[in-house]
């Protein structure tokens, strides 16, 4: 697969996981805006430079609007949108819905579903345009069934999941594909600290998922939207 000539937007794409997206994307050839609060790690950068000189870091608050319109603004200038992947997001285990406070209810239900919301709501208007997009959420496999102490995890990536299925229809008529893909836990750091007494082999390795999110991306996916697709470990 390659994406020369391909302008790719990744939020979140200073974290674990949205680094490796960034890494294949550029290995591909496209042109990528990481949208995050904060720049990629000296480590990602100097990789980046060796991958691809094409890559923009645009500071941008994915929970305001404003800042997500001024991100597809700049990357627009280019001439074009090609390719959405939403990584921004977070985790958080427990409490459980009676101890939970609603401020922890609200903040990962904006953190996780609302970023992905303006993020497609404000690109779709640039892919109509020019009856071509692709669009990769990043939800999981919590969003299929409710789990005991994730309850505000799983209400948000399921809504992602029916906010692509949604978003697939409403623009079925133009070649623009929406899709999420399912990890079940992703191998990172952030997961090692909070869960050091688990199996890391049993999870899923951030470049697997990255392969899956190029395919979705990529022209052989076109016949693909409103999918939603498991990335497992493979045990």
């Amino acid at each position: 697969m390659k994406f020369d000539n391909k302008v790719v937007i990744v939020t979140g794409g200073s974290g674990a996981v949205g680094s490796v997206v960034v890494q294949k994307f550029a290995s591909k050839g496209a042109r990528i805006f990481i949208a995050d609060r904060v720049p990629p790690r000296d480590e990602d950068v100097k990789l980046l430079g060796k991958l691809n000189e094409n890559v923009t870091f645009v500071k941008t608050d994915v929970l305001n609007e404003q800042s997500i319109k001024a991100l597809f603004a700049k990357a627009h200038s280019i001439g074009h949108v090609d390719v959405l992947v939403n990584v921004a997001g977070g985790f958080q285990f427990g409490p459980t819905v009676e101890d939970m406070d609603v401020s922890q209810w609200d903040a990962l239900i904006e953190l996780n579903l609302k970023s992905a919301f303006l993020a497609i709501k404000n690109v779709i208007p640039i892919m109509k345009t020019q009856n071509y997009g692709r669009i990769i959420s990043i939800a999981a496999r919590s969003g299929l069934r409710g789990d005991p102490m994730v309850a505000h995890y799983s209400v948000s990536k399921g809504g992602i999941i029916l906010l692509s299925q949604s978003v697939a229809e409403e623009i079925k008529d133009f070649d623009i594909t929406v899709n999420t893909v399912l990890p079940s836990i992703v191998d990172t750091p952030a997961n090692r600290v909070s869960m050091s007494n688990a199996n890391y082999g049993k999870w899923v390795n951030p470049f697997d998922l990255a392969n899956v999110i190029l395919f979705l991306a990529s022209d052989d996916a076109r016949a693909i939207s409103g999918a939603s697709i498991p990335v497992y470990h493979k045990s």
